[in-house]
């Protein structure tokens, strides 16, 4: 008998935010500022770095964050299936090195494992060792892929060269849009209708350009831009970055209130679940 995360049907899987923070996590081993000291004195503020989990009759993963396997382990997730990759930078990738030794031990059969075709040679130059255990799939913008779970569409995000994020359809359709500041038009055409919107807004106050990484009013600004009626906000850094300084950012409660001002809007938090 399968274990009862992998039984869900096609029309209700979940999603779950293993992590939701960027590639800078709260607390920051590194910083003392109130957001960090806040989120030592309570657990719930703590936010680890950005991974998603489909879960339905397979366990589905969007990006590895270098904390996968805690994070796995927290949420009571036995086994993954496929992972999709937005783009190759360490917070998003880093993760993947931990799933060989259990799929090696367990038997697991081939992991499924896709990610932009720029950068297969990513893999095979860093990950070479755990080839066996992966089936590899470039992807393009552009590309669908019938799973038994959804339907799954890559697009194009503007975060590199190489980055793209996932329209997710099964009972209800999702944008995974992570990294990345305003897509491309071609990608914001297939939005339209969308039941939900999740999308980075990595700081949460900026000052100057040169980030490739929404603020979190660039975020909110863009989900209203898109007329969908539900958004969340993940890929949290959970600072400000004002006079090039690394600074506190919203509250707990300054993060409620923002979500009371903006009715169908959400900050994600770790172990944040949606039934779709």
């Amino acid at each position: 008998m399968a274990p009862p995360e992998r039984r869900r049907s096609r029309a209700h899987p979940e999603i779950l935010f293993l992590g939701s923070g960027g590639a800078i996590q709260a607390p920051a081993f590194f910083c003392d500022c109130e957001t960090c000291e806040a989120a030592r004195r309570d657990p719930a503020q703590r936010r680890t770095r950005a991974s998603l989990a489909v879960l339905g009759e397979e366990t589905v993963l969007i990006d590895a964050s270098p904390d996968l396997e805690s994070q796995l382990e927290r949420e009571s997730v036995r086994r993954v299936d496929r992972v999709f990759i937005t783009h190759w930078h360490f917070d998003h990738i880093a993760g993947l090195a931990g799933l060989a030794e259990p799929s090696s031990l367990q038997k697991w059969p081939q992991v499924d494992l896709y990610l932009p075709h720029q950068v297969v040679h990513h893999f095979d130059e860093e990950l070479a060792y755990m080839r066996r255990q992966v089936n590899l799939h470039p992807l393009q913008p552009g590309d669908r892929l019938e799973l038994p779970d959804a339907t799954w569409e890559v697009v194009k995000t503007t975060h590199t060269d190489h980055s793209v994020g996932f329209i997710v359809e099964s009972a209800q359709r999702f944008a995974y849009l992570v990294d990345g500041v305003e897509p491309p038009l071609e990608t914001q055409e297939r939005l339209r209708g969308l039941d939900l919107l999740v999308v980075e807004a990595t700081v949460d106050e900026l000052d100057e350009g040169g980030w490739m990484n929404f603020s979190f009013r660039g975020a909110v600004d863009f989900w209203q831009h898109t007329g969908i009626e539900k958004c969340i906000l993940t890929h949290l850094a959970c600072h400000r970055y004002l006079g090039k300084l690394l600074l506190a950012g919203f509250s707990a409660e300054e993060r409620r209130a923002l979500e009371a001002r903006h009715p169908g809007l959400q900050f994600a938090y770790d172990g944040m679940r949606v039934r779709l």
